[in-house]
């Protein structure tokens, strides 16, 4: 374990370089906590090439950036591992992960996401060898019921969906080895200690919610000026957020084109799927991304939280929230803000009850300005990166143990 005398030498093994063009949650995620916990302890990542120039990383750390993943799908069938760690245990990051673990002074090895599920058998042998060392799991949501739901959502011939399946058992067999095998698990979302608890009551839990260091409206007033327009925010590049968008125009779009409401679709997105919604869809306006988020915002009532999939802590909500944007959502998808339900969101149970809920709202200008100043307000200070840093730097001191349930 280390001492006061010194700060702590933690190796962070990651999927990839954290940085745009890796913009998904997880990468997010990733770059919040490594940059804050650099503040506290030597950390060396290991990651793969993501397209970012590398350096745009922080300078506290030190990278160790490989080639880029695997792409693909077949090839990962016979492999022990899923799909998501297949992609990311290449030759060349396996190599390095070797030549890193030769250094024996390791406080920490932290495995980042389902991801790293490769590296557990290599992480516990350097335990073996160096017993005061801690592994570390990052878990960004409970894996196995989220890939359950997105693998039932997709249409797949027989040959691909036995290959789902069986993916999906591998899911469920290494996220429990994670979960069982190391040493600590943070949780992104109180919500998953429940069911991390269920398979293995003896771990020791953190919950390190996200911190936000995007832009903050200082003010906002929302009235019958603001025109009747939501937004629906996010990339669509992965699978699931396509079928996402798709499962909510089915259901939503002759009634909310009825009632003369704009929906802006923002983010990255593929052509196909551009061309799908709009050729299908001809009053939905598909935006892409902007540069520009910030002026469509002050020009809209609410922002839709619509996912039917995935699970976790979306950190998009933080953007609604910060940029003031209200949120109107489905309950099940808007978990973690500490903020109450009906008056710092407003939801529904279920597509269909959205819908209603989406038309009713937006002719409520009052309302939705409510909302968004008590989630601003109940939010303001909960959600620093520099607060997550200390958090993390007790996983490593023996004093500060207080934080682990």
């Amino acid at each position: 374990m280390p001492t006061s005398e010194r700060r702590p030498r933690v190796l962070y093994l990651s999927q990839v370089f954290p940085y745009p063009p890796a913009v998904a949650g997880d990468a997010v995620y990733s770059q919040g906590i490594i940059e804050a916990w650099s503040a506290f302890a030597d950390l060396t990542v290991l990651c793969a090439d993501s397209g970012a120039d590398p350096s745009v990383g922080t300078d506290e750390v030190a990278w160790h950036i490989v080639g880029p993943q695997r792409s693909g799908r077949a090839a990962s069938v016979p492999s022990r591992f899923p799909l998501i760690a297949w992609k990311g245990a290449t030759r060349q990051y396996r190599k390095k992960l070797g030549e890193l673990l030769q250094d024996p002074g390791w406080d920490a090895i932290v495995l980042d996401n389902l991801g790293l599920t490769h590296a557990l058998p290599k992480a516990e042998a350097y335990r073996r060898q160096h017993p005061d060392t801690r592994i570390v799991y990052v878990s960004i949501e409970w894996e196995y019921p989220t890939r359950a739901g997105k693998y039932d959502s997709y249409q797949m011939s027989r040959v691909k969906r036995f290959a789902a399946t069986l993916d999906l058992a591998k899911v469920r067999r290494w996220e429990e080895a994670l979960i069982r095998r190391s040493d600590i698990v943070t949780v992104i979302n109180p919500s998953d200690l429940e069911p991390f608890r269920r398979i293995d009551a003896s771990r020791k839990y953190l919950t390190v919610l996200p911190g936000y260091s995007g832009p903050v409206a200082a003010d906002r007033d929302i009235t019958d000026a603001v025109p009747r327009r939501v937004l629906i925010l996010g990339g669509r590049r992965p699978e699931q957020k396509q079928q996402v968008l798709l499962d909510w125009l089915a259901v939503s779009n002759e009634a909310i084109s009825t009632a003369g409401i704009e929906v802006v679709v923002v983010g990255d997105i593929p052509d196909d799927l551009r061309t799908r919604v709009e050729s299908t869809y001809p009053d939905v306006v598909v935006l892409g991304f902007t540069d520009h988020l910030d002026e469509l915002i002050a020009e809209a009532r609410a922002g839709l939280i619509v996912d039917t999939l995935g699970s976790g802590f979306k950190l998009r909500l933080l953007s609604h929230v910060f940029q003031r944007l209200p949120i109107v959502g489905l309950s099940d998808a808007i978990d973690g803000l500490p903020t109450p339900e009906g008056e710092g969101y407003l939801a529904a149970p279920t597509l269909v009850e959205l819908v209603e809920l989406v038309c009713q709202a937006v002719d409520r200008p009052e309302q939705l300005d409510a909302v968004q100043k008590r989630a601003f307000t109940d939010c303001d200070s909960q959600f620093s990166w520099a607060q997550r840093g200390e958090l993390l730097a007790s996983l490593l001191d023996p004093t500060a143990e207080d934080n682990l349930v």
